[in-house]
C-alpha cells in the first residue's frame, strides 16, 4: 500500500473523534490484534496519524478499534514517476505478522469424515476449559487467540456427516463454544467478533431446542448491550431469553432477571431495577444447583450479589439516595468477600465499583484502600472490561475527591499503570 494521505486523515478524524492521540490508537490496535497493549510502538501509530507511514498489516485492525470500513480504503495518489522503486520487501517500515501468528496459520487440521461421540465431547470440553480461563485470566490475549481458532474449527464440524443421535449434541456443543468465546471477545472488547459469536451460539442453541443454553446466550447478549449502553436492546434480549421460563431452573431465571435490572438501572428506571432485582431475589432463593445445566456453575451466591451490586450501583450513583447506596455497597462488597480466586476477575469487577461508589459517597480514604486492592488484582488478568472499570473509578476520583490526597495517589497509580499497558 503507497503512502494515501487520505487515508491518513481518515484515521486522523477517527482517532480525534474519540478524544485519543497516538497512545492510546497504539494501546488500542494491539489489544485488538493480539491482545498485547504493547504490541504496536507509539511511534508507529504517530505516523499513521500524520501519513509518514501507511498500514498494511494493522489496517484492519485500525478499522476494527475505530469503527471503519475495512474495505473501504481511500486512493492513495498516483505514484511518482521518477521515483526510486520500493526495496525488496517493501519500504514502509511496518512490522510484519509475529511469528507466533504466522506459525498459528500454518497448521489446520483435517476434518473428521464423520462425527463421532469424541468429536462432540472435544468441543464440550473446549468450551468448558476456555471458561476456566476466561474467569481466571480475563479475554485478551492467549484466551482469546485460543477461543476463536477452537469455534472457527467447530463451527466446520457443523458441516461433516452426524448421525441423528448426537446432532442436537453437536450442535449443543458448538452453541456452548461459540457463547464463551462471545464472552471472551466482548472481555476483549471485540464487540463486532463479540456479536457475531454470541448470534451464531444463539442460532445453533436454536436449531436443536436447546432452551437452557439459548437462555444463557440471550443473557450474556443482553449484558453486552448495557455495556454498549444499548437498553433497549438488552431488555429485548433479557425477554427473548425468558420465553419459556417454566423451563428454565431457578438459577437461570434468577441470572435473566439480574440481566433486566442491569438494562433498567441503564435507564435510570428505579422502580423497575428493583423489581427486576426482587424478582432475581426470589428466583435464586429456590436455586438448586444440581438441577443447572455446566454453564451455570459459576452463578453462584456471589456472582447474585456481584450481578445485582451492579445493577444497584447504576442506580446509587445516579440518584446518590443513601438506601440504593446501601444496599449497593452490601452487595458488592459481599461478592468480593465470597468469589474465589478461581473467579478473580469477577472479583475485580465487584471490588472497582465497590470502590467508585465508596469514592463518589463515603470515606475516601477506605475507597482509597479498596482500590488499590482492586488495581493488585487486575494486574492478574487482562481484560478491557477491568481496565474499563479502573478508568471509571480513576474519574470519579478526580470529579469527588480531588483534594484528597489518598486519592490522589490512587488515581495516579491507575494512571500510570494503563499509560505502561501492564493491565
Amino acid at each position: 500500500m503507497a503512502k494515501n494521505p487520505a487515508l491518513a486523515e481518515l484515521i486522523c478524524r477517527a482517532t480525534r473523534a474519540r478524544g485519543w492521540g497516538p497512545s492510546e490508537l497504539a494501546r488500542a490496535v494491539g489489544v485488538a490484534e493480539s491482545g498485547d497493549p504493547a504490541r504496536v510502538n507509539r511511534a508507529n501509530a504517530r505516523r499513521w496519524l500524520t501519513g509518514e507511514r501507511t498500514p498494511e498489516y494493522w489496517w484492519p485492525y485500525i478499522a476494527e478499534v475505530l469503527s471503519l470500513d475495512s474495505a473501504h480504503i481511500p486512493p492513495a495518489p498516483p505514484p511518482d514517476p521518477g521515483a526510486s522503486p520500493a526495496p525488496p520487501g517493501g519500504g514502509s517500515g511496518e512490522l510484519p505478522p509475529s511469528p507466533l501468528a504466522s506459525m498459528a496459520a500454518l497448521s489446520v487440521p483435517e476434518l473428521p469424515a464423520e462425527i463421532r461421540p469424541g468429536d462432540v465431547e472435544e468441543v464440550q470440553d473446549a468450551a468448558l476449559t476456555l471458561t476456566s480461563w476466561h474467569n481466571l485470566h480475563g479475554g485478551a490475549g492467549l484466551v482469546r487467540q485460543a477461543s476463536t481458532a477452537q469455534l472457527a474449527w467447530a463451527a466446520r464440524l457443523l458441516d461433516v456427516p452426524c448421525l441423528p443421535a448426537l446432532h442436537a449434541r453437536l450442535f449443543g456443543a458448538v452453541a456452548h463454544l461459540g457463547m464463551v468465546t462471545g464472552a471472551v471477545c466482548f472481555d476483549a472488547f471485540a464487540h463486532q467478533d463479540a456479536r457475531k459469536a454470541f448470534a451464531f451460539a444463539a442460532a445453533c442453541a436454536e436449531e436443536v431446542g436447546e432452551w437452557h443454553l439459548r437462555a444463557k446466550v440471550y443473557s450474556w447478549r443482553s449484558r453486552h448491550a448495557v455495556w454498549l449502553d444499548q437498553p433497549d436492546q438488552a431488555l429485548a434480549h433479557a425477554e427473548i431469553g425468558s420465553v419459556r421460563s417454566d423451563r428454565l431452573t431457578p438459577t437461570e431465571r434468577a441470572m435473566l432477571a439480574t440481566a433486566r435490572a442491569r438494562a433498567h438501572a441503564k435507564t435510570g428506571d428505579a422502580h423497575a431495577t428493583l423489581r427486576a432485582v426482587g424478582e432475581a431475589d426470589d428466583a435464586y432463593s429456590h436455586t438448586r444447583p444440581a438441577d443447572d445445566p455446566p454453564w451455570m456453575a459459576y452463578y453462584d451466591h456471589a456472582q447474585h450479589q456481584g450481578d445485582t451490586g451492579h445493577a444497584l450501583f447504576d442506580l446509587a450513583m445516579a440518584t446518590r439516595t443513601p438506601r440504593h447506596v446501601r444496599a449497593a455497597a452490601d452487595r458488592l462488597a459481599a461478592a468480593t468477600t465470597e468469589h474465589p480466586d478461581s473467579y478473580v476477575r469477577s472479583r475485580v469487577f465487584s471490588r472497582t465499583k465497590l470502590a467508585t461508589l465508596t469514592m463518589a459517597t463515603g470515606d475516601p480514604h477506605e475507597a482509597a484502600h479498596i482500590g488499590t486492592t482492586a488495581l493488585s488484582e487486575a494486574a492478574r488478568v487482562r481484560s478491557g472490561r477491568a481496565d474499563a472499570g479502573l478508568i471509571e473509578l480513576a474519574r470519579t476520583t478526580a470529579h469527588e475527591r480531588a483534594t484528597v490526597a489518598a486519592a490522589t495517589e490512587l488515581r495516579e497509580r491507575i494512571a500510570r499503570t494503563i499509560s505502561k499497558g501492564t493491565l
